[in-house]
């Protein structure tokens, strides 16, 4: 039941007042090419006509590339003939044929794109092979009891036609069918030929001295030791790889272990010596502690072979023949050595220390006693500082692994922003 059955309407009558439905408008849609404040000025008041600029741009475009592609050359129409060549390569005067870009002009005459020789003959690169006269083979060329001039011939005009490939100038080397040369061998021939006569006839070795066959001089035996060494390698098993495997696995190991032995040896020198390199990261086992040096251990007695400073009126000493005095320069050469030795920050750090001990500045009466014990508290201090600062390395670790308390079992951990944050609360 709805309201029609509660007035007594029927239900096929329409009523005036319902709304007849409107048909729907076609929405404009704004065309290729035209920009949105273009289209925002019609205002939907004229019916927009499709534009015909882009479509008129795209034929205009086409039809230029077809009149491009149309136009003529010119040297006239192209085409392809079927012409004959002749390859400078050749000798014989082999004459073979293919097609050929051609043009035609108004007259109908055809005239090929590529005048001249055969076009791929710039890609015929010949190796230039130097030859003697019998001059030179009488006075230049190194003479060998087993190479006669005929059989020299023969390997330069076989170098040559086969463009120096001596794998294949080996495989077609028949000068007498009862001896056979190999390639080191026809190789050591022909650059030893070659390198004679480049020298000579250049009037020095120093002149072509950049020229490969001078800079790279070919070794027989070298090149036999190299061949032997490659088949050697070349015909290893496999047993045998894995046995050269293992055993270089195991030269790195024991090279390792002896770098790890040479550095903890050298770590123990400086741990018992009382000293350890500056910046030296890691831990090692403390060294036994040692009572300071007492001021009554250095003497003031001059070693033997020392001349004294002194003479026995207290007076500076004449230096002996063939010495140098200390003077300002070396004085301050040994802190620029010093200075080399210890980074910037451990010798500002050992200035303070002994600032806090009141001494600033060198002994005055430098005596043997006085500078060996000033030399002892440096090397104190500095044992003092680099126990603070492994104390406070080791400090600093603690704090970093130690975890806070957790006042109930469901408090969750607080971060160290927040940590921050109520200590300031509880200070305030």
């Amino acid at each position: 039941m709805d309201i029609k059955d509660i007035l007594g309407l029927s239900r096929t009558a329409s009523t005036a007042g319902e709304k007849a439905e409107k048909p729907k408008e076609k929405k404009m849609v704004k065309p290729k090419g035209m920009s949105r404040e273009a289209f925002a000025l019609l205002g939907g008041l004229h019916s927009l006509q499709p534009s015909q600029l882009t479509g008129d741009l795209r034929k205009e475009a086409a039809v230029k590339s077809l009149r491009d592609k149309a136009k003529r050359s010119s040297r006239g129409n192209v085409t392809f003939r079927w012409r004959p060549f002749a390859n400078p390569a050749r000798k014989d005067g082999l004459e073979l044929s293919h097609w050929v870009k051609c043009f035609k002009d108004a007259q109908g005459n055809v005239s090929p794109a590529d005048g001249g020789e055969y076009v791929f003959a710039k890609y015929n690169k010949k190796e230039r092979v130097l030859r003697y006269n019998d001059e030179e083979w009488d006075h230049i060329v190194t003479q060998e009891p087993s190479w006669s001039r005929e059989e020299s011939d023969y390997l330069l005009d076989l170098a040559e036609q086969l463009d120096l490939r001596w794998l294949v100038i080996a495989d077609r080397y028949e000068f007498k069918p009862d001896q056979s040369r190999s390639v080191e061998e026809l190789k050591a021939r022909y650059y030893t030929i070659a390198r004679d006569l480049l020298v000579k006839r250049a009037g020095g070795e120093e002149l072509v001295a950049n020229h490969p066959l001078i800079r790279h001089p070919y070794h027989i035996q070298h090149e036999r030791e190299r061949k032997k060494g490659l088949e050697l390698l070349f015909e290893r098993t496999k047993a045998q790889e894995e046995v050269e495997d293992a055993i270089l696995a195991e030269a790195v190991t024991i090279e390792t272990a002896r770098k790890a032995e040479e550095a903890a040896a050298r770590r123990a020198s400086a741990a018992e010596a009382g000293l350890t390199t500056p910046g030296q990261t890691g831990t090692t086992e403390a060294a036994p502690a040692q009572g300071p040096a007492q001021v009554s251990q250095y003497s003031n007695e001059p070693e033997p072979g020392v001349p004294p400073v002194f003479d026995e009126h207290g007076s500076p000493a004449a230096p002996t023949k063939r010495m140098i005095v200390r003077g300002a320069f070396c004085k301050e050469l040994a802190e620029g050595v010093v200075a080399k030795l210890q980074p910037a920050k451990i010798q500002k750090a050992l200035e303070g220390s002994m600032a806090e001990l009141k001494i600033t500045e060198f002994p005055k009466a430098m005596t043997r006693a006085t500078c060996g014990a000033f030399l002892a508290l440096q090397s104190e201090v500095l044992a003092l500082l680099e126990l603070k600062r492994q104390l406070a390395t080791m400090q600093a670790l603690t704090a970093g692994t130690k975890r806070p308390k957790l006042e109930s079992p469901d408090e969750a951990p607080r971060s160290d922003k927040r940590q921050r944050i109520a200590r300031k609360f509880a200070d305030d």
